[in-house]
């Protein structure tokens, strides 16, 4: 039987959630974002170096510089004209 990864614990056939290659409890899978800590659902996230992260967090923190800050998609252009 798995442990799920966030709570170390066995993870039973009927409370498992299946994401990242992982066997989750439904209520562990979140953002690892500490701010946010967003309850996930299966395929519906993003992940960088094996942790899940819903889908604004990882844009906030890992997609390019101003995304999802600022209004509608701001970008920051760098050196060069808008």
């Amino acid at each position: 039987m798995p442990n799920c990864p966030t709570c170390t614990k066995p993870v039973y056939f009927g409370e498992r959630v299946q994401s990242l290659g992982k066997d989750w409890h439904r209520a562990c899978l979140r953002c690892y974002n500490e701010s946010c800590k967003k309850t996930l659902a299966s395929g519906s996230h993003s992940e960088n170096e094996g942790k899940p992260y819903c889908n604004r967090c990882y844009g906030a923190l890992f997609g390019p510089k101003g995304y999802g800050h600022g209004g509608t998609e701001s970008h920051t252009f760098l050196g060069g004209s808008t």
